[in-house]
């Protein structure tokens, strides 16, 4: 649905305060106890500092990526081929598929980017070996919570910038 500016900004640092949240315990997580490829300090079980480090980042990354137009308009045309709005969920499922991928590819890389180059010192292959791991259950926790959040959230940026949301045309 067309919006203001000012509404998909809102949206935006909303919706991807949970993203960004999600993506960082998910990848710190995976990081510490599935893949062991970072170590807390000795006596702690979590690397606070890269956790915070990495939620400010992916939600300033997320939060840009939310102000480009045309990534949900093409998602809408996406969805409009195989279902249309009055499916509801269905609808709503096929329109996250493409901008839950283009979220999850791009801060999925980033933050391991961040975390083995930038602040391991690792070579830059390490940030792709990181990806490959990360991605799959990376874009799965991010699309559950942008398609059971991204409606709520949505109307909630609408109320606050007082932008209704606009009549469908009928057929």
């Amino acid at each position: 649905m067309p919006m203001k500016t000012s509404t998909r900004f809102v949206k935006a640092a909303i919706l991807n305060l949970c993203t960004a949240l999600v993506l960082c315990v998910l990848c710190e997580w995976l990081a510490l106890y599935v893949f062991h490829t970072a170590q807390p300090a000795p006596g702690e079980s979590w690397i606070w500092p890269m956790f915070f480090i990495n939620f400010v980042f992916a939600w300033c990354v997320a939060t840009i990526i939310g102000m480009i137009p045309s990534i949900p308009e093409n998602a809408v045309k996406w969805a409009m081929k195989h279902a249309k709005p009055s499916d509801g969920a269905k609808f709503g499922f096929l329109v996250n598929v493409p901008i839950n991928t283009v979220y999850a590819l791009i801060l999925c890389y980033l933050v391991g980017a961040l975390d083995a180059c930038v602040l391991g010192g690792a070579p830059f292959i390490a940030s792709l070996f990181g990806f490959l791991q990360n991605i799959i259950p990376v874009w799965v926790a991010c699309f559950i919570v942008t398609f059971f959040l991204q409606g709520p959230i949505e109307n909630a940026a609408r109320n606050i910038c007082h932008d209704p949301v606009p009549e469908m045309p009928q057929h």
